[in-house]
């Protein structure tokens, strides 16, 4: 951001991002922020001052790509496959907006989702199903499909649905209930639904592209993904990946950002893409990585459009000023 934008999306998310900081559990916030009190809260403890808070959105965007680069460098012992498949991952809405908004800390809850999705580190779980909730509640729309994920293909050891995962929403929903929060019909969440749901009418139409642009080549794993698995499995992930969906149009206006809440389907089909083609997977996501880098992109907010020009472009205006 070059200059002030007051009005914009952008730059009243960042402003109340480090009113935030100043105050982690002030009310006189967009009610959407309201409970996103753990960046602020890190940054509060740190110390971090101004505009240094947006360091933690950038830290997160950093983690999340090394979380999903030694995960694939570990399922295909392949350095150019690993490197190809993490640009890819880049070059989505998982980490292209929390490093072109300020004070969006998506990578975080990403990262939460991956981890129940892959990890067999009981700690690392339980951390991740306490905390992201506290970064954005897109963790718990998430939650159910990324559970579904573990039992169909990122946990081999295991088939069965890991219900005691869902426990560790308790406590978010425990004390916003006690703090007069009621998460599921307070008089604030009541307005905050009611207003999207009457919105959601008039961006509808652009939810397929909003939600192209969010994964765009990306979008290959998944369909690879959802083609390999049996017909039962197709059938449930239907019953869980559409409601998710439908739920996160309806309540979020920055369309082509929540469709990184099925990241975990991207890194499911890489992997058995690689397991199906060892020799040749490389070679193709190589094309992919670059294909990636190269094709326009933009950021759907509502029936706003703002475009994302090829890596060469943004290079030649950032060095512009």
């Amino acid at each position: 951001m070059t200059d002030e934008k007051p009005g914009t999306f952008v730059w009243d998310r960042a402003n109340t991002f480090l009113s935030q900081v100043e105050d982690p559990f002030r009310t006189d916030i967009e009610s959407a922020m309201k409970w996103r009190i753990a960046p602020p809260l890190v940054a509060k403890i740190l110390h971090l001052n101004g505009k240094s808070a947006f360091f933690i959105p950038w830290i997160g965007a950093v983690i999340l790509l090394a979380y999903v680069s030694d995960l694939i460098r570990s399922k295909s012992q392949d350095w150019k496959f690993t490197i190809a498949a993490t640009l890819i991952v880049a070059t989505t809405s998982a980490v292209m907006v929390p490093l072109h908004w300020y004070g969006i800390n998506d990578s975080w809850i990403w990262l939460g989702l991956l981890v129940v999705t892959f990890s067999q580190n009981r700690t690392l779980l339980v951390a991740s199903v306490l905390l992201a909730p506290w970064v954005d509640e897109r963790f718990i729309i998430g939650l159910p499909l990324a559970l579904l994920s573990r039992q169909i293909g990122g946990s081999h050891s295991k088939r069965k649905f890991e219900w005691w995962l869902l426990l560790g929403l308790l406590p978010y929903i425990l004390i916003r209930i006690a703090m007069g929060g009621n998460p599921i019909n307070g008089e604030t969440e009541r307005t905050f639904i009611a207003t999207h749901l009457a919105d959601s009418t008039r961006r509808v139409g652009l939810a397929p592209l909003a939600w192209w642009m969010g994964l765009r080549i990306a979008w290959i794993p998944v369909g690879y993904f959802v083609k390999t698995l049996k017909s039962k499995d197709q059938i449930l992930l239907l019953a869980i990946g559409a409601p998710t969906v439908v739920i996160t149009v309806v309540l979020a206006a920055d369309m082509s950002r929540s469709a990184a809440i099925i990241i975990p389907l991207v890194l499911l089909g890489s992997i058995q893409l690689y397991r199906d083609f060892p020799k040749t997977a490389p070679r193709i996501f190589s094309w992919l990585a670059i294909a990636s880098l190269l094709m326009p992109a933009a950021h759907v907010v509502s029936r706003k459009i703002d475009p994302v020009e090829n890596i060469f472009v943004e290079i030649a205006r950032l060095l512009s000023g």
